[in-house]
């Protein structure tokens, strides 16, 4: 089916845009399922939970504070697509503090994490 397909991202922590580069990863998180193989057949699968993870970069520029993200706890994280779809992740939190390099053209990586992501 033809039509709009996701060209743009829009990310979000508590309401506020930020000022991300392309390239973007949202996980949703969920069950994650392994073969369970016994000793003469596949007897089904196991599962346990994974959290839903933001994988971004914002670029780093005169008005960035970036203390806001390394004490980064009990946020909500947006990820809005341009083809409507939006996802919040409630309860979300920094993975990693950030860390600022000169070679990667000023751009900070960041990781998000939460329990889940829900669309809205």
């Amino acid at each position: 089916m033809a039509g709009k397909h996701l060209g743009k991202a829009y990310l979000k922590m508590d309401g506020a845009l930020l000022e991300s580069m392309p390239g973007a990863t949202l996980d949703l998180g969920g069950d994650e399922r392994q073969p369970l193989i016994g000793a003469n057949a596949v007897l089904g699968f196991t599962e346990k939970p994974k959290p839903a993870t933001l994988d971004c970069k914002i670029a780093l520029g005169l008005l960035t504070k970036l203390e806001d993200f390394r004490g980064a706890t009990n946020v909500t994280v947006t990820f809005e697509a341009d083809t409507g779809q939006t996802w919040n992740m409630a309860n979300a939190w920094l993975v990693e503090p950030p860390v600022v390099s000169d070679g990667d053209g000023g751009h900070i990586p960041l990781k998000f994490a939460a329990a889940k992501a829900d669309q809205v």
